[in-house]
Parts: C-alpha cells; structure tokens; sequence
C-alpha cells in the first residue's frame, strides 16, 4: 500500500474554477483506483491544497500521477501549471 501527496497552490484569480473540478475529484481518482481519498486547504496558508490518497501499487500511483499532470484545466488553476503540481507516493517505512 502506498500513500500519494498531490499538492499545489492555486492562482487566487482560478479558485472558484478549480473548487469546481474538485468537486468530482474523488470520484475520477477512486475510478483510477485511490481509496480514502481526501482534499485539504491549508489553515496557515489559504490556497495551499493537499490531496491524500491510497492506492496499492506502484503503477496506480503512476497512472494517477500521468493523468493528474496531463490535466490541463486543473493545472492551469494551479500558480505555476503543472510544473507546480507536486505528486509524491510514500510507503510504511522499515523501522527496526
């Protein structure tokens, strides 16, 4: 099982296009194969998000991240374009 990051910060003049789209983003990325996925907005920094998201393996993580980096009407919400939409998988780290 891995852990996916997606994160990014959004052009204040594309908000309310973006909340939008995020709007259905559970469903595409569950079809993709995420489970709990989940969207976050910075407390400290408005217009920071954090998507988090499970999936169980390496090529569902690079699905994911190929489709989300090809998304061109999210990323041109996004301050930067897709080249600030961050993805990132973790996995349970071997402690001992």
């Amino acid at each position: 099982m891995l852990t996916v990051f997606i994160e990014y910060k959004l052009d204040p003049e594309k908000r309310s296009h973006a909340l939008r789209l995020l709007t259905s983003m559970a469903e595409r990325m569950e079809a993709m194969g995420a489970r709990q996925y989940r969207s976050m907005e910075g407390l400290d920094q408005p217009g920071l998000f954090v998507e988090a998201f499970d999936v169980e393996t390496v090529q569902a993580y690079e699905a994911i991240k190929a489709n989300r980096l090809a998304d061109q009407d999210f990323c041109d919400c996004v301050s930067g374009g897709a080249a600030k939409l961050h993805v990132w998988a973790f996995r349970p780290a071997e402690l001992g």
